[in-house]
């Protein structure tokens, strides 16, 4: 990695954190880092890097603990906060101006994190959304799947006012001061709907830019299950639509916990 593209947030408030949380890519960590620092190249922008592991066990932690770079961060989980609870962690040690959560399976592309910022920074939005589905040419590798995250959006949809299409996406672009001042509570996948319910109970501005997708299967390492998790996700939806609009903003002096989740399955 070239030590001119991503900066160390040490010297300046950096306008981008990039959150990439990882559970046993070994396979693909490193090559997702290279990408993203690749896709720098023409910005000008000051990044800041946190990698969080969740326990991996088929050598991610020591491909992370080699990492010789001094401009990005790794936090070590020391138990399984599930998916939601590390981007929660990170999300608590970010700085940015801007916070990305940008998944380093290779799913998504590092080029579209920049036209996403663009957006975001020029609609002063709170969030803004990699959708998957903007302008159709759909790709999935699992019809329920794709059937589970229209259903979740239209619920978001009718039930906040939004008008979306692809709340599930696992690329957000979160104001950095809106991010550390939500009240999340999420600690799995369902935390990608937390972030969109939440923003949107607090008033915040959501846009969206279209970004590349290519799905893996269950066999290549894919780790959320349509059912079980699409069940966690409706349930959030449906608490955060009843839940008091004070309860989403962290109260200043306040100690938040993050779950320990025992199923690693909860990690994407």
């Amino acid at each position: 990695m070239s030590q001119n593209t991503i900066h160390s947030s040490r010297s300046a408030k950096p306008d981008l954190t990039v959150i990439m949380c990882t559970y046993n890519e070994v396979e693909r960590i490193g090559m997702a880092i290279e990408e993203f620092s690749d896709s720098m190249q023409d910005r000008s922008e000051v990044v800041e890097v946190l990698i969080v592991d969740n326990g991996s066990t088929d050598g991610t932690r020591e491909f992370l603990e080699s990492l010789e770079e001094t401009n990005l961060r790794v936090i070590f989980n020391e138990r399984n906060l599930g998916k939601g609870g590390s981007i929660r962690k990170a999300i608590s040690e970010s700085s940015g101006r801007y916070v990305v959560i940008h998944d380093p399976d290779l799913e998504y592309r590092a080029k579209d994190v920049w036209p996403l910022l663009d957006a975001t920074r020029d609609a002063d939005a709170a969030m803004g959304l990699g959708s998957r589905v903007l302008g159709g040419n759909v790709s999935y590798e699992y019809v329920a799947n794709y059937l589970g995250v229209r259903f979740l959006t239209w619920s978001v949809n009718l039930l906040f006012g939004g008008h979306l299409t692809d709340t599930a996406t696992a690329m957000k672009m979160l104001n950095g001061d809106h991010a550390r001042n939500m009240n999340l509570r999420c600690s799995g996948f369902d935390l990608d709907f937390e972030l969109v319910t939440s923003t949107l109970r607090m008033g915040g501005t959501i846009v969206e830019t279209r970004v590349s997708y290519s799905p893996r299967t269950v066999d290549q390492g894919k780790k959320i299950r349509a059912y079980r998790d699409g069940i966690a996700a409706l349930l959030a939806i449906l608490r955060d639509r009843f839940r008091p609009k004070r309860e989403f903003t962290v109260i200043p002096g306040s100690n938040t916990s993050i779950v320990d989740h025992k199923n690693d399955d909860q990690f994407g």
